[in-house]
């Protein structure tokens, strides 16, 4: 059976930096970390702000 090479990754697969790269690449979600809000309102403003960033990675990628 042959089987065809489409294309190579740029990054590394079994390391922690290249997993991050290509999950920040493809629209990855929000920033590592432990968070400490003093209002629900304050949590949302952080993940909406994470979607919308997601969002415009998500449309740069695919457009490009």
């Amino acid at each position: 059976m042959l089987m065809r090479v489409v294309g190579k990754r740029r990054e590394g697969t079994g390391d922690r930096a290249g997993l991050d790269a290509l999950v920040l690449k493809f629209g990855g979600g929000a920033v590592k970390g432990v968070f400490r809000y003093r209002t629900q309102e304050e949590a949302n403003r952080d993940w909406d702000q994470w979607m919308s960033e997601r969002v415009q990675r998500r449309i740069k990628t695919s457009s490009g």
